[in-house]
């Protein structure tokens, strides 16, 4: 019988974020351990390991395995769902089951600790590191929504959060936590001071325009990487209210206007 020994990561570990995975030693390679470290996923040591508290409240455990032969059909689905996206959400004995396709396959049994990702074992190309960033992105998005940690596709530059369409952001988010007054980003963490400022590049114009306090609201409520049949949680809207007076909004003006 094989002995498995695992590997433990935690979400920001200094911030003591209850969120973890855990990987196969033998299934462990370097550009899963690459893409984690980037995304604010710190290696535990045994001893650390050893020592999470499952009880505690809002702790997830995503583990993540090479699919079966029977999940691996799953994964690589119908050539003629590729109209539709890579991205579904499905009801499967009454769990939520994401897949992304011809990457992997994630239970998200909602008010469960233990979580379940089975990832192609052929991931190699581009677009496929791309896609499982995406669903690590969608696991940490539903992981801390109770929390009302909020995620948004995007990154951050001179202080300004800029929010983008998935496509534009290669998997890359930002996360908001108000009540820890942190953001989180791939280039690593900044303090949340008293104003937010926010830049929409997922939808440009011709001059510089602001969002009122109801748009952002409302932007903030919808473009969430929150994928859920409930819609967003209802600590994420009570800080979206809260932070919405905080923020500055406007539109990223078309460049090639610019540069007329």
């Amino acid at each position: 019988m094989e002995n498995i020994t695992w590997v433990y990561f935690q979400f920001r570990k200094s911030h003591d974020y209850p969120v973890f995975i855990r990987l196969k030693t033998s299934e462990l390679n370097t550009k899963f351990t690459h893409l984690l470290t980037e995304m604010g996923f710190g290696q535990l040591n045994e001893k650390e390991s050893k020592k999470i508290q499952l009880q505690r409240a809002h702790t997830r455990m995503l583990t993540i395995q090479e699919a079966s032969a029977r999940l691996q059909m799953q994964i690589n689905g119908s050539d003629l769902l590729d109209k539709y996206g890579p991205e579904s959400l499905s009801l499967q004995m009454g769990v939520p089951v994401y897949t992304y396709r011809k990457v992997g396959v994630m239970g998200v049994p909602n008010s469960k600790t233990f979580w379940d990702l089975a990832i192609s074992p052929e991931i190699s190309h581009t677009d496929q590191m791309v896609g499982l960033r995406v669903i690590l992105v969608r696991y940490l998005a539903q992981a801390l929504a109770a929390q009302g940690v909020l995620c948004y596709w995007g990154t951050v530059k001179d202080d300004t959060v800029i929010v983008m369409k998935q496509a534009q952001s290669f998997g890359e988010a930002v996360l908001i936590d108000a009540e820890k007054k942190m953001i989180f980003t791939n280039g690593g963490e900044i303090r949340l001071g008293s104003k937010l400022k926010l830049l929409r590049k997922d939808k440009e114009v011709s001059h510089p325009t602001s969002m009122s306090r109801e748009d952002i609201i409302s932007f903030l409520s919808v473009s969430t990487c929150l994928l859920s049949f409930n819609g967003i949680s209802h600590s994420m809207k009570k800080v979206i209210y809260e932070i919405s007076s905080q923020v500055t909004g406007s539109y990223a003006v078309t460049e090639n206007l610019l540069n007329l």
